[in-house]
């Protein structure tokens, strides 16, 4: 059995360095409960998350390209731009769906910032956005309610959306951003602030600080000289942070003095000084700067982004309720008296602060993170030929060795089945998890005997055929398809079944309409799942050979719903059909699943080797 250590996949969008300050509160909490993390970003996202990010041996970092920035350019250009941004965004997302698809089995958990295509079918997966309605720009808006339903449509993919806002109608800070009458469509929830600026308890001392990030670069060089022309002018003392790596500082040297200091970006315990340090804060209108002012109880001067409609109407909002004053960027010219009202806002005075916001985000995860402690019972009868394999596929399940355990029950064999499940007990990679138990011969005394014999907190058991190997990651699929449907009152089910090897169309074809059959008729094929508390009371009965699992699971009906798991880690051996041949097989199974029960019962079953 390998190793196991929990894994996580961030995926930060690189549109503005906001989603990778406020993503990293969460990053860094799941590092110190032990997760390897994974972070895929671009750009400057991608260099500030590498410079926060440098002494942490349990992260990777991958750059991946993100979507263009909307909204870029003026007039009709702007219309244009934003048709074919969009198209690439569309684009963009597929590849990322593509890339997800290979590698999110690797994962316990995929947490998305801003990137859509970061979600999957067989991993947990949230994604973290303050953005539900959009605000299309002038010409545009009659188009809001179109966008926004394909906004909640494209959330609803991902398990849960954690919104960095309070519900509260009166007191929050996004407004109609993320206050959508759409919301009940998508399984969400209101966490709070999110701030990757800890509270150190530094003396202020610095008068202004100036930081000004944004992604939209056609905007921002004329913006920074006249800041700094008229920051040179201010009483007091000054820290300007241009909020890019790749900025040349050497080219604002004309502005600097004594009182006036320029860098190109900010990392570390550096940045998380210079904030708590800062009396005033002089910043874009963006979302996550909003949350780091309040977050510490910092006045603060907001300067949108030109044609930048969320950051537009963040700034009317919060100004509109004194929070903070604002200014369009074209009003930037008397910066002191702009900075004077500020001493007249009204600070926004949280709810909650973001400790207990990560909190809240992480007991919102526990319950599709939860991993349920699975039994797998493997009977076995002269399966010298399939035992060895089989249970090297059990062994190398990705999944906590603490909370698994398997069972092969020899029964009654003439050949080396018992010396082959033995030697893989003792093996050091098995762990004290694979025990090896003798039972009467038939494959429901085995099944009995391996009831009798589960870990008293087993959850779910897996009844697997000794010809039956189960993926690497057939445990993480199972897994998170039982917390995802934990409140459906499952009982009992099956899986999909390829057969093995799985290179032909003919067995593909065949086994494609057997799990079709069992999906209707519930019934089932080589592998079954229960309920182990429920499996335990009714077990299989004994005088059965063949046909024992379709009575256990029309008893185990009785307790809670049939389901079936279309997981695509499960293969079976065709060794059966091959032998009679694929037509008359079914057909014997059929005449054995429509005889009476009387004549089932100490029936013969003919075994093929």
């Amino acid at each position: 059995m390998l190793s196991y250590t929990p894994r996580a996949l961030f995926a930060v969008s690189s549109l503005g360095l906001g989603h990778a300050t406020r993503s990293l509160v969460v990053i860094r909490a799941y590092l110190r409960r032990g997760y390897a993390c994974t972070v895929v970003s671009a750009g400057n996202a991608l260099s500030f998350l590498r410079l926060e990010l440098a002494g942490e041996s349990a992260v990777e970092l991958r750059e991946m390209a993100d979507y263009p920035p909307l909204e870029r350019g003026s007039g009709w250009r702007l219309y244009y731009y934003l048709a074919i941004d969009l198209l690439r965004t569309w684009r963009l997302i597929g590849d990322e769906q593509r890339r997800v698809r290979a590698m999110a089995a690797d994962y316990d958990f995929i947490f998305s910032d801003g990137r859509y295509g970061f979600h999957s079918r067989w991993t947990p997966s949230f994604v973290l956005s303050h953005q539900i309605a959009f605000i299309p720009p002038k010409g545009l808006r009659e188009a809001s309610w179109l966008t926004e339903h394909i906004n909640v449509a494209a959330l609803r993919k991902f398990d849960r959306l954690f919104i960095p806002d309070y519900p509260f109608p009166t007191i929050n800070l996004a407004g109609n951003l993320a206050h959508s009458p759409n919301l009940h469509l998508c399984p969400h929830s209101y966490v709070g602030i999110l701030s990757s600026y800890p509270h150190l308890g530094w003396e202020q001392d610095i008068d202004y600080l100036f930081v000004i990030s944004g992604y939209l670069l056609e905007h921002k060089g004329s913006f920074i000289h006249n800041l700094l022309e008229q920051a040179r002018r201010l009483p007091g003392r000054k820290v300007f942070i241009l909020g890019s790596a790749e900025d040349d500082e050497t080219r604002y040297d004309a502005y600097r003095q004594d009182d006036l200091e320029i860098r190109a970006l900010a990392s570390g315990e550096l940045r998380q000084q210079l904030f708590e340090r800062a009396r005033c804060v002089i910043s874009r209108a963006g979302y996550t700067t909003v949350m780091d002012l309040v977050e510490h109880d910092k006045r603060g001067l907001l300067v949108p982004t030109p044609n930048q409609t969320e950051q537009e109407y963040l700034a009317g909002y919060l100004s509109g309720l004194q929070h903070f004053v604002t200014r369009d960027q074209e009003q930037t010219g008397d910066l002191a008296a702009a900075l004077e009202s500020c001493a007249r806002t009204r600070l926004f005075e949280p709810p909650w602060r973001t400790q207990e916001s990560v909190r809240r985000i992480s007991d919102d995860m526990a319950g599709l993170l939860h991993k349920n402690f699975i039994s797998i019972i493997v009977p076995a009868h002269n399966e010298k030929a399939e035992l060895a394999a089989t249970l090297s596929c059990l062994i190398d399940q990705r999944y906590p060795r603490e909370r698994m355990e398997i069972v092969v029950v020899e029964n009654g064999s003439t050949d080396a089945t018992l010396e082959i499940a033995r030697r893989f007990a003792d093996t050091p990679a098995a762990c004290g998890r694979v025990r090896v138990l003798q039972s009467e011969k038939g494959v429901s005394c085995a099944k009995n005997a391996g009831l009798a014999a589960l870990a008293r907190e087993s959850d779910w058991v897996v009844f697997c055929d000794a010809d039956t190997r189960l993926g690497p990651h057939f445990l993480h699929h199972l897994n998170t398809w039982l917390n995802r449907h934990s409140d459906d009152g499952l009982s009992v089910g099956t899986t999909a079944v390829r057969p093995q090897p799985g290179d032909r169309l003919y067995p593909r074809a065949w086994f494609a309409v057997y799990d079709l059959i069992h999906r209707i008729t519930k019934s089932s094929y080589a592998i079954q799942l229960a309920r182990t508390p429920i499996a335990r009371g009714i077990g299989f009965r004994e005088d059965l050979n063949f046909a024992e699992d379709l009575i256990f699971i029309r008893e185990c009906r009785r307790y809670g719903r049939f389901f079936f798991v279309p997981t695509d880690q499960v293969a079976t051996s065709t060794r059966r059909f091959e032998a009679r041949g694929y037509l008359f097989q079914s057909l014997r199974w059929l005449v054995e699943a429509l005889l009476p029960l009387r004549l089932k019962a100490h029936r013969k079953y003919d075994v093929i080797r």
